[in-house]
């Protein structure tokens, strides 16, 4: 079981669609943890939405860029993946929680190369 989800609704978004549908073409389960469930945060309401198996944060009507660990950690008390595919924060938190997870980096997330050089379970 895969969960997939990105903080680059931009972009990003349309490799990973294209790696969730060879997946799926493979045999592989894609989760979609909190499907609907909206949330309220600094005010606005917020909820993950899937674009061809792939999570981003929206608000119901646009997705957002984002590097907050706060939607995986949510994701991750309904379902527990056998791997993850993230960036940003949604990679951060999966690995924090002991999750096996393929992370794409940039220059502006240097937790996760952190995270792989402590040995924790990622592969960037």
């Amino acid at each position: 079981e895969v969960l997939i989800t990105t903080g680059h609704p931009v972009g990003m978004v349309l490799l990973y669609m294209e790696v969730a549908r060879e997946l799926v073409k493979r045999g592989a389960k894609l989760l979609r943890p909190i499907e609907g469930v909206r949330w309220k945060e600094l005010g606005r309401t917020r909820a993950i939405r899937y674009l061809h198996g792939v999570g981003v944060l929206t608000d119901r009507a646009s997705s957002y860029h984002t590097h907050s660990p706060g939607p995986m950690e949510r994701m991750l008390e309904e379902a527990t993946p056998d791997l993850v595919l993230a960036d940003h924060g949604f990679a951060g938190a999966a690995i924090e929680a002991g999750i096996e997870t393929v992370c794409v980096t940039d220059v502006n997330d240097p937790a996760l190369i952190m995270a792989k050089e402590e040995g924790r379970r990622t592969s960037s």
